[in-house]
């Protein structure tokens, strides 16, 4: 009779847990508040990472300090190139259509640019069609998929020489200028550019004279604002010499 009485009175005890992430966080949930903005489309008004290369990808869980913060990832710095590992259908695809649409969401099509190979199941091509994307092909089709590796290597070595004629000294120079209209969409059509291969170690059996130049491109290209990111079953799929420059990493469920 007592506790009936007192059900609903008084203050809620504090809740320890959190309730269960059954279902995966949508970007319009991780960026509430979606809405056309003059200049720059369908984004979160006065997002701080906006045209900054931050973008957003999850939630992360901290149970022992009762709270979720969204997962950021950067890609300005040091930490230009990533390094998704996980096993057989642990999300890697789904990941990468949640990183290419954070970007759409944050910057403009002239500030990031995408070229993608999909080596995996078929996930990119329904991103295919977003401005920021400049193709994506398939391991069926050998010669995109040699044109695409030639033509953002190609954007890096025409961006190296453009920065020794300008006397650029650094990709956050380049970014200032080319945001004040400093530097001209004729002279530099493209932003940052990111090669997103999906299925690496795929890539390097069927086309192991392509890795030489997609090292190359880990090797000079967070210099000169190009991007390299992949995805592997196993970390071992990626040789030394390109994992030294994948300093962004993050790893899903592995296979046993």
């Amino acid at each position: 009779v007592i506790v009936r009485r007192l059900e609903g009175r008084g203050a809620s005890a504090h809740q320890v847990w959190l309730p269960p992430l059954d279902n995966p966080p949508t970007l319009d949930e991780i960026l509430p508040g979606l809405s056309p903005v003059p200049g720059r489309g369908l984004t979160q008004p006065g997002f701080e990472g906006a045209g900054r290369l931050v973008v957003p990808l999850g939630v992360i869980d901290k149970p022992f300090e009762q709270r979720r913060d969204t997962l950021y990832r950067d890609f300005s710095g040091a930490a230009g190139h990533m390094q998704i590992t996980g096993g057989p259908q642990s999300g890697k695809s789904t990941l990468l259509r949640t990183l290419i649409a954070g970007f759409a969401l944050t910057h403009t099509p002239q500030e990031v640019q995408i070229y993608g190979l999909d080596f995996g199941g078929g996930g990119m091509s329904s991103v295919a069609g977003l401005p920021h994307v400049g193709g994506i092909a398939s391991r069926l089709d050998p010669e995109r998929v040699r044109r695409t590796v030639a033509e953002v290597y190609g954007i890096l070595s025409r961006r190296e020489e453009y920065f020794r004629s300008a006397g650029i000294d650094s990709i956050a120079t380049f970014r200032r200028m080319r945001a004040r209209g400093e530097i001209s969409v004729t002279d530099q059509p493209w932003g940052d550019v990111f090669l997103i291969i999906d299925g690496w170690g795929n890539f390097r059996t069927d086309y192991e004279a392509l890795e030489n130049a997609a090292v190359d491109i880990a090797a000079r290209g967070l210099g000169y604002g190009i991007h390299l990111i992949v995805t592997a079953s196993r970390s071992m799929e990626v040789r030394a010499s390109l994992k030294d420059h994948l300093m962004n990493r993050l790893e899903l469920r592995l296979g046993d």
